[in-house]
């Protein structure tokens, strides 16, 4: 055990099992108590419309060269997205319309 300078015995404080649940749903939330269902998600078919839509970024010698990357990274985001979308069950259907 760690003993501070005058050689006594130091132990960690501990938050009584009770109160540290009551801590913990404070923070996280009533585990009863369930979330609205969310809407379908439906990714974006124009990643690079936002770039675009800012712009010509002032970030390089090459305007066009730093919207490329820019809209590259907003491309993964998309693709990142709509992958756990997938995976939670949320992206819309092809078909569907709202």
């Amino acid at each position: 055990m760690p003993r501070c300078e005058r050689g006594e015995v130091v132990t960690k404080r501990r938050r009584p099992a009770a109160s540290r649940r009551q801590a913990e749903q404070r923070f996280w939330g009533d585990s009863e108590q369930q979330p609205e269902p969310v809407s379908a998600i439906r990714p974006t078919r124009d990643p690079g419309a936002l770039v675009r839509s800012l712009g010509a970024p002032p970030l390089a010698m090459d305007p066009a060269l730093a919207e490329r990357h820019l809209t590259a990274v907003y491309e993964e985001a998309v693709r990142a997205a709509t992958a756990l979308a997938a995976a939670g069950g949320l992206l819309a259907d092809e078909d569907d319309e709202d």
